[in-house]
């Protein structure tokens, strides 16, 4: 796909196991429909993702048995794009979303998200989303990577690059980058997959979501979060966790830095 004219952009995408993620491949046929260019990197899938992309003809890189973060920060290292924009596979992005980095990104803004929403109406997720978006994001500047996080090339590397930890490495990140200035959140709404609330319950995952960062606050070891969080949720495939857990010396580190 070919550099993007107004902006010199690239969507960033780290995945495992994906055959079966809708919004994955949706994201990808829309980025190919509007000439974007698009950086994939597997972090070592074993379902039909690889052979997926391939049918698809989309250039991927593999990095077997790395964080997450590990991923992005590979993928970032692999395009000269100025604006890097990291996508969560399961949040869906729309054309208002591409065009907003394409043609209204202000210049004096260096880093920031979008707003977020999930795909099941409820008032508890309706809440969720509000609080991420106001209270956790405009307030603190604190976005997850289900908002799609974007960031200048420049400032990335200020800021020491894309964590590699397990878990919250979209946190850590946003701590980083506060360091150099607050982000702006986007109007331009993109939707998340509620699987996990779905799955596991609105109740367990509220306490789930919560127990996971007192953890990180309490800066217990990322690792063992990242472990006790998938434990039970085959989301990605057994013993294939969203993250893809490293080893504790590894992923201590980095939270370290922060």
């Amino acid at each position: 796909m070919s550099e993007n004219q107004t902006h010199n952009i690239s969507w960033m995408f780290s995945i495992i196991n994906e055959s079966d993620n809708d919004y994955f491949w949706k994201n990808l046929e829309l980025l190919q429909e509007m000439n974007q260019t698009v950086c994939v990197v597997d972090g070592g899938s074993v379902d039909e993702t690889k052979t997926d992309l391939k049918k698809r003809k989309i250039t991927f890189h593999d990095l077997p048995e790395s964080t997450r973060g590990q991923r992005f920060e590979f993928g970032a290292r692999q395009t000269q794009a100025s604006i890097l924009i990291f996508v969560h596979p399961r949040t869906r992005i729309s054309p208002e979303v591409i065009r907003a980095m394409q043609i209204d990104l202000p210049s004096h803004h260096s880093w920031g998200a979008f707003t977020h929403r999930f795909d099941t109406d409820h008032i508890i997720l309706r809440f969720t989303s509000w609080w991420s978006n106001t209270i956790r994001g405009d307030l603190r500047g604190i976005f997850y990577l289900d908002h799609v996080l974007w960031v200048r090339r420049s400032l990335l590397t200020q800021a020491g690059g894309f964590p590699a930890v397990a878990i919250f490495e979209d946190t850590i990140l946003c701590e980083r980058l506060l360091r150099f200035g607050k982000p702006i959140r986007l109007p331009q709404t993109t939707v998340t997959s509620a699987v996990r609330f779905r799955k596991n319950g609105l109740t367990k995952q509220i306490m789930i979501n919560q127990l996971a960062k007192l953890r990180y606050y309490l800066r217990q070891n990322n690792d063992s979060i990242n472990r006790k969080y998938e434990s039970g949720f085959d989301l990605n495939g057994k013993n294939s966790p969203q993250g893809q857990q490293l080893a504790s010396k590894i992923a201590d580190t980095d939270q370290q830095k922060n």
